[in-house]
């Protein structure tokens, strides 16, 4: 198999990896995809730590608490905190402490928030239109299809153990 790479190609003898060539790929993609989304996003003064948990929330309840996102995200609590801290800072996240518990925050896209997630949605877009140009609709719609089935799998997995 011949891998493509930021600083040219490589050939990878997959019979190496044995049953493993689907990790191998999900992780050449995710890597891949990641850097040129991170990429795009530069440009626009945003990054992937940031857009993430953005990106959660416009999809989440409003008024989303902390714990739920880092659930959501699968993540730690402690290693969002950081994060929101820079994006309550930037102006595109408040807190409200909840009115029951004080040690629960609420979280709000503020309308500078919403903007930014509008960007950010859309140069995803784009990436993955780019990204996807050569590849029929239906093999797409078929591959989003398996890759959720993947996922659904993968979280069963995770919370059995």
């Amino acid at each position: 198999m011949t891998v493509f790479g930021i600083r040219g190609t490589l050939e990878v003898d997959e019979e190496r990896f044995g049953n493993m060539s689907m990790t191998f790929r999900i992780m050449r993609l995710s890597g891949l995809w990641r850097t040129l989304l991170d990429r795009a996003l530069k440009a626009e003064g945003m990054s992937i730590a940031t857009m993430r948990p953005l990106a959660y929330l416009v999809m989440m309840p409003e008024g989303t608490c902390q714990r739920d996102l880092a659930v959501a995200m699968n993540t730690d609590t402690s290693a969002i905190v950081r994060v929101l801290d820079l994006l309550e800072k930037t102006g595109w996240v408040e807190r409200q402490s909840d009115e029951h518990d004080r040690r629960t925050n609420h979280l709000y896209l503020t309308p500078a928030g919403r903007e930014k997630c509008a960007r950010f949605r859309e140069i995803a877009s784009e990436l993955e239109a780019a990204i996807c140009k050569d590849v029929p609709n239906g093999q797409v719609r078929e591959a989003i299809r398996v890759m959720d089935q993947i996922l659904q799998s993968a979280e069963a997995y995770l919370t059995s153990r």
